[in-house]
């Protein structure tokens, strides 16, 4: 098939590939069509014809060096996709450092998606196959991928895409582990090793171990993730609503933890975080003086919350949580301490000086441990090859 910058209709469409490639089994065409139908061919070819059109006006096709930071194709905002991005932008900037293209694809395989829509950005999308065709003269490629395709990004690729990759002299993969839960799916990191290089980046300095290090056997390198207090407007207590804002996360206590504040503190409003956009979330988070996770612990709705002015309830995690956020009173050691103490906390919080001496403590322990400076410091490592734990 012809290269897409000498004028074709296309390089390749998905139903196309999905009909004509030849199937590893009796039952993989079909399969592969029914995904295709249910993908809307006509809108994938049109996104397709748009994404090889941005190729041409933005990469060079005979590029010797490539950075490929792989998302998924929902169009959705969280802070694993918003890390991503970050990564990828952030990247971009140091080219001095790395010497390469940079370019932010979809997993292989999978449905195309041209741009996140749910928070601001510039970043468009590409399909991991369709880049990988556009960049004929590769001597050298690093691929990003979230731990959570780790297990399946191999077997995700196609014949062709495998046959392109097999040309490149020199292959770093590394899995962006942004979850210390997605170690499930790295089981066979160290298979990847057939391909070329493999290392393994970090977003919580909590499981930036040496032990973990070891576990994996492949190089660790704290990353950690872009987030700065300057990003966030930061008010008073007399700046705020008496409203408590609430991460979606499920949990067994949820429903009756939130049943006892209604109860104890009727006047309170209380909103459970759903179908915003990350600029329109922060504008909610700025006028929230509080905020309760049931997700990680150490996570946005915390620590974004308290950015903005707010105090945060949480349990404490030690997958996530360093040491320090021990000696926070409102991070407890359980759940049933949680429902124990929270409305409690809650009054004896809610008056000014109180409210601004503890907001002034948990400020400070986030602002320690998220910064940009140290951030664009860890990306500049890891370009470098310094890794936290060779």
């Amino acid at each position: 098939m012809k290269h897409p910058t000498r004028g074709d209709k296309m390089n390749f469409t998905s139903l196309r590939r999905l009909l004509y490639e030849k199937p590893e089994s009796f039952w993989q065409r079909p399969l592969r069509l029914l995904r295709a139908i249910r993908r809307n061919p006509i809108k994938q070819f049109g996104i397709e014809r748009h994404q090889i059109k941005l190729l041409r006006e933005n990469y060079p096709a005979k590029a010797k060096k490539l950075i490929i930071f792989v998302t998924t194709n929902e169009d959705m905002v969280n802070g694993g996709i918003m890390s991503i991005c970050a990564h990828y932008e952030e990247t971009t900037k140091i080219q001095q450092i790395h010497g390469a293209e940079v370019i932010l694809c979809s997993g292989p395989d999978k449905k195309l998606l041209l741009k996140y829509t749910k928070f601001k950005n510039n970043n468009y999308i590409f399909g991991f196959s369709g880049a990988l065709s556009y960049f004929q003269a590769l001597e050298s490629i690093m691929i990003h991928i979230p731990e959570y395709m780790a297990d399946r990004f191999v077997t995700d690729l196609s014949k062709k895409d495998l046959s392109r990759l097999k040309k490149i002299k020199n292959i770093h993969i590394n899995i962006m582990l942004q979850n210390i839960n997605g170690l499930k799916f790295m089981k066979s990191i160290k298979g990847l090793e057939r391909f070329g290089k493999v290392t393994c980046t970090t977003a919580h300095r909590r499981y930036s171990t040496l032990d973990l290090r070891k576990e994996l056997g492949v190089p660790l390198h704290l990353l950690s993730v872009r987030g700065d207090p300057k990003g966030y407007n930061r008010k008073k207590y007399n700046e705020k609503d008496d409203l408590l804002i609430i991460s979606p996360d499920e949990h067994p206590m949820k429903s009756q933890i939130l049943k006892l504040i209604n109860e104890q503190l009727p006047q309170m409003k209380m909103r459970i975080i759903a179908n915003l956009t990350h600029e329109e979330y922060k504008r909610v988070i700025e006028r929230a003086k509080w905020a309760l996770t049931f997700g990680e612990g150490l996570d946005g709705y915390f620590v974004e919350t308290i950015f903005s002015g707010g105090i945060s309830f949480s349990v404490y995690n030690s997958d996530y949580f360093t040491e320090e956020f021990r000696s926070l009173r409102t991070v407890y050691d359980s759940y049933d301490s949680l429902i124990k103490k929270i409305c409690s906390d809650i009054k004896s919080l809610d008056e000014q000086s109180v409210y601004t001496g503890y907001q002034d403590e948990q400020y400070a322990i986030c602002s320690r441990l998220y910064n940009n400076a140290e951030y664009y410091r860890n990306l500049s490592l890891f370009y470098d090859e310094s890794y936290t734990f060779k």
